[in-house]
C-alpha cells in the first residue's frame, strides 16, 4: 500500500487516556501515556536524531482538539503550560528529566472525559522547492535507525521507512549527475522520493513547494 508513514504511525501509537484526575474540573494523565516513546526517543543522543522529530496531538472521538489547555504537572507541584496549536498538536514537549520524574499532564476537561493521543514521526526538513538527495537519504536512514533503537515493540510493528513524501507539491523531477532527469512517482497527496529507486540521483526538484515534508513507507 502506498502511503505517507505518519498516518500509520499515528494508528499504532494511539493511546486512550483513562486516568482520572483528583478534581472533576480537570483530567490528569501520566505524560508517558499521553506521549508514548518520547522518553525512549530523547534517550537517543541528539546528534543521532537531528534529522527527525516527534509530535503529539490530542484526540476526542478520533478528532483532534485544537487549542485545548494543558499543563505539565511535576511531582513537586510545579506546573508548566503545554500549549496546543489550532491543529491540536503540542507546541512544546516535556524534557527527558521531567518524564523520568513521573510528570503528568492536566487537561482542561472533566476528569471522566475520554481522550486519546496520536504520535507522528516527521523529518526535520523544511518545505522547499529543491532538495539534495544525500540529505533525503540520510534523513530516511537516520529515522529507521532511531526507530530501531528507541521504539521497542514499535520497531517490529511499524513499517520500515523507505522515502520522503512531499504533500501538495503536485509533481517533480529527479536529477542525475549525468544530466538525466526522471519524474517523481505520485500518490494522492503528492510526489514522493525513494532513494533506492533512483541510484545516482543528486537533486530533487518539485513543481511546487510542499505544504510539509513527511516520511513515506511504501515499497514502490
Amino acid at each position: 500500500m502506498r502511503r505517507m508513514a505518519g498516518a500509520l504511525v499515528v494508528g499504532l501509537a494511539s493511546a486512550v487516556m483513562a486516568v482520572a484526575g483528583p478534581a472533576a474540573a480537570e483530567k490528569v494523565v501520566p505524560a508517558t501515556k499521553v506521549m508514548p516513546y518520547l522518553d525512549k526517543f530523547l534517550r537517543v543522543p541528539p546528534a543521532e536524531r537531528s534529522r527527525m522529530k516527534l509530535s503529539y496531538a490530542v484526540l476526542r472521538d478520533g478528532k483532534r482538539m485544537p487549542n485545548l489547555k494543558a499543563v505539565l504537572v511535576e511531582p513537586g507541584g510545579a506546573r508548566t503550560p503545554l500549549p496546543l496549536n489550532d491543529e491540536g498538536v503540542f507546541e512544546r514537549l516535556p524534557t527527558l528529566a521531567q518524564l523520568e520524574k513521573g510528570a503528568s499532564i492536566a487537561f482542561d476537561v472533566p476528569a471522566d472525559q475520554k481522550l486519546g493521543s496520536a504520535m507522528d514521526i516527521a523529518p526535520q526538513l523544511k518545505p522547499s522547492g529543491e532538495y539534495d538527495v544525500q540529505d533525503l537519504a540520510a534523513t530516511v536512514d537516520e529515522a529507521n535507525a532511531v526507530i530501531g533503537k528507541s521504539a521497542g515493540v514499535m520497531a517490529f510493528m511499524a513499517p520500515k521507512l523507505s522515502g520522503i513524501a512531499f504533500p501538495k507539491a503536485e509533481g517533480g523531477m529527479v536529477m542525475f549527475a549525468d544530466g538525466r532527469a526522471q519524474p517523481l512517482p505520485l500518490i494522492r497527496s503528492g510526489p514522493y522520493f525513494r532513494p533506492a529507486d533512483f541510484k545516482g540521483a543528486v537533486r530533487v526538484k518539485l513543481t511546487k513547494t510542499p505544504t510539509k515534508v513527511a516520511f513515506y513507507s511504501g515499497k514502490k
